[in-house]
């Protein structure tokens, strides 16, 4: 087995089901909100989540930032019901949603204790593509902040590039003052947590929970289900 220092981890459903707080919080605020209460929920949640895939290839080509993504899938989802809303009212419904989805967030022990342990023998940290004003709300409801100091979470917002760009890797390691075969990379997304990483010169451990088909000739160390799973592939 490699010998790492440090186990850089992505965020959203690795360390816990981002997918389901999200619609947990979409649903609350698509029944409650004035722009679309009287709209058919299920639909919305459908536009939005279309549209949402559709320009996250823009952010992640930088095209968008967050903020105009979150506004421009809100009004492009509801132009599909013949609507059109003003920039305000799309902050305002995502700032209902942000509070929903946050309460949504909940701590599970299992993984507690895995980072907990990871964290006795490893330099822990966060690589994330995502908006800065969630990442620490989402860490400190998980009950993990104290695991993940700030000054090792790495945003792809304030960093300027978002994974799988080599870019944001290297900034990360200049940051840490690592080689890259130091560092395990932990995450669930093929491309972004897996074949970015191993082309960085790091090693990556993919969490595939739904058995997804790997997108490219990259190799894992590890493929696994839940996260503490990884405490067998780092085990001395």
């Amino acid at each position: 087995m490699q010998t790492f220092s440090t186990i850089l981890f992505d965020l959203d459903d690795t360390l816990f089901h981002f997918g389901a707080c999200w619609e947990k919080g979409m649903q609350y605020t698509i029944r409650t909100h004035s722009l679309t209460a009287d709209l058919d929920e299920n639909a919305v949640l459908e536009a939005l989540r279309r549209h949402g895939d559709q320009l996250w290839i823009d952010v992640i080509a930088r095209k968008y930032d967050f903020t105009q993504y979150r506004q421009l899938r809100l009004q492009r989802a509801l132009a599909d019901f013949q609507r059109s809303i003003e920039l305000e009212e799309a902050d305002d419904f995502q700032h209902m949603y942000a509070q929903a989805c946050m309460d949504a967030v909940e701590p599970h022990a299992v993984v507690q204790q895995a980072v907990d342990q990871l964290a006795s023998r490893f330099r822990l940290g966060i690589v994330t593509n995502g908006p800065a004003d969630m990442a620490f709300i989402k860490l400190s409801r998980l009950g993990l902040s104290a695991y993940f100091p700030d000054e090792r979470v790495f945003l792809s917002e304030r960093i300027g590039y978002h994974k799988p760009d080599l870019r944001i890797f290297q900034t990360v390691l200049k940051h840490l003052d690592l080689k890259p075969e130091e560092v395990l990379f932990v995450g669930d997304n093929w491309e972004a947590d897996v074949a970015g990483p191993i082309e960085a010169g790091m090693s990556a451990v993919w969490i595939n929970p739904n058995g997804l088909t790997a997108e490219t000739h990259h190799r894992p160390l590890a493929v696994i289900k839940r996260v503490e799973e990884l405490l067998d592939v780092v085990a001395e």
